[in-house]
């Protein structure tokens, strides 16, 4: 019996009726250093100081597995060590930034990558716990974290969205039996890689798969899309569900080049007259059903006029026209082609002719900041189209939009506009809001706690461009 067990005894059946061996700390501690007047204090003395000895004594088991393979090299140099300490505050919350660190985070990834850097190694688990949390930093995190990220991930189940795609001989069997979630991220990752092959395997399970599950993979097939899946989504037209339909629908208005974009432009032509003007569809037949065109009302539109915005809405792109005299119901059709295509020049012509937030927001800064810096007026529209306008903002656009707001009496444009002020406007403009924070009565308390958020916004985006310049 060891001596740890012949104190357990004592303690359990009483020391009245089991004596503790009188030797029990025997090498452990000096003789009769240990006083005690109550053998129940001398029990449980004995067993601190036992127990201690165990624990200072023990040794971890020896592991007999074979190590993993190191992870690839990474040959990016490591960021300077004011940009990683910037880094390391925003992911331990050591500064803080209206509207959520991770916006700061993920400017900072980029602007990491751009260099071609690289995050410091003791962030790397840090990031991919963020990045776990918040989606929308997952494909920065992935780019800065390099193959050592990955060889991480590979450790842990939750970051499995960041390991190496591995298009190896397994890969077929892992879509094929893996869960709904896992399948779907793997084609995600495979689309970028490798369409082609990923497109191979929906087809290889397409038959025995449910409704909601084929519609989810079409759903997955937007990432790369391109014109060599046109005939998978043909075909998908005569899927049995609605849902699957409609989401080969959804893909092939993004294809222009396709069979089904012809056949809508063939069905506008047959209602375009001699002079120009279009009529509008009389009624819908079988082959336009199987197109994808439905019953559903476009907003302000009629059911005759809600058919042809969709037919428009899922042609190529004509020529461009003069947008002033054309009907409303191709202008209104163009604009869904041209979101959905993402044709540049089509965009920015329906955003001068009429700006929306959803058009600027399709298009890059520099064609969609002329168009907010001419508005007349700032008021609600003017901050829902400099909401939506992209960034990074030109220097000069930043310094005009911070005096055009200086000029409102009310918060209100300046509220709808923060969060865009904080994420877009060029560092530049640093100086123009802390002279404005400066001349801010104190008791206009709501605005100046707005322009002290956004002037500690921009100097740490300074501060990263500063970096990584």
């Amino acid at each position: 019996m060891s001596d740890w067990d012949a104190l357990l005894g004592a303690a359990l059946v009483g020391t009245g009726r089991r004596a503790v061996p009188g030797d029990v700390l025997a090498g452990v501690v000096e003789p009769g250093s240990l006083a005690v007047e109550a053998a129940e204090a001398g029990v449980l003395a004995s067993a601190a100081v036992l127990a201690t000895y165990r624990k200072a004594g023990w040794l971890p088991p020896t592991w007999r597995g074979e190590p993993p393979a190191p992870a690839e090299p990474d040959q990016r140099p490591e960021c300077s060590a004011t940009a990683a300490q910037l880094l390391e505050l925003l992911l331990d919350r050591g500064v803080r930034v209206d509207g959520g660190n991770e916006m700061l985070a993920g400017q900072w990834l980029r602007a990491c990558v751009a260099a071609g850097r690289r995050p410091p190694v003791r962030l790397l688990v840090p990031l991919l716990q963020l990045a776990t949390l918040d989606q929308g930093l997952r494909d920065d995190v992935r780019a800065a974290a390099g193959p050592r990220g990955a060889w991480l991930a590979e450790r842990n189940r939750r970051w499995a969205w960041a390991t190496a795609t591995d298009v190896g001989a397994d890969v077929a069997e892992r879509f094929a039996t893996a869960t709904k979630a896992d399948r779907l991220a793997l084609l995600t990752a495979l689309r970028r890689t490798d369409p082609a092959f990923a497109r191979e395997l929906v087809e290889r399970t397409w038959a025995g798969e449910q409704a909601a599950t084929r519609a989810a993979l079409l759903d997955a097939l937007g990432t790369g899309l391109s014109d060599s899946d046109e005939e998978f989504l043909e075909s998908a037209l005569d899927d049995r569900a609605a849902t699957v339909r409609a989401a080969a629908a959804a893909l092939l208005d993004r294809l222009p080049r396709s069979r089904r974009a012809a056949r809508m432009a063939e069905r506008i032509r047959t209602l375009t007259r001699g002079d120009g003007t279009v009529e509008l569809p009389t009624e819908l037949d079988a082959a336009a059903r199987r197109d994808g065109i439905t019953d559903q009302r476009e907003p302000g539109h009629g059911p005759r006029a809600s058919w042809l915005v969709q037919l428009a809405g899922s042609a190529p792109l004509p020529p461009l026209p003069d947008l002033r005299g054309a009907p409303e119901e191709l202008v209104a059709g163009w604009t869904k082609a041209a979101l959905r295509q993402r044709d540049t020049a089509w965009l920015a012509a329906l955003a001068e002719a009429n700006p929306s937030p959803e058009l600027l927001a399709a298009l890059p800064p520099e064609l969609a900041t002329p168009i907010v810096a001419v508005r007349p007026t700032v008021d609600a529209r003017y901050a829902g189209l400099l909401a939506a306008c992209p960034g990074p903002w030109p220097a000069s656009f930043s310094a005009d939009v911070v005096e055009r707001l200086r000029d409102v009496r009310t918060d209100r444009v300046l509220t709808a506009a923060y969060g865009a002020l904080t994420e877009r406007l060029d560092p530049a403009a640093l100086p123009k809001v802390e002279g404005w924070l400066a001349e801010t009565s104190h008791d206009k308390r709501a605005r100046r706690r707005m322009l002290r958020g956004l002037a500690h916004a921009l100097t740490i985006r300074r501060t990263i461009q500063q970096e990584f310049t």
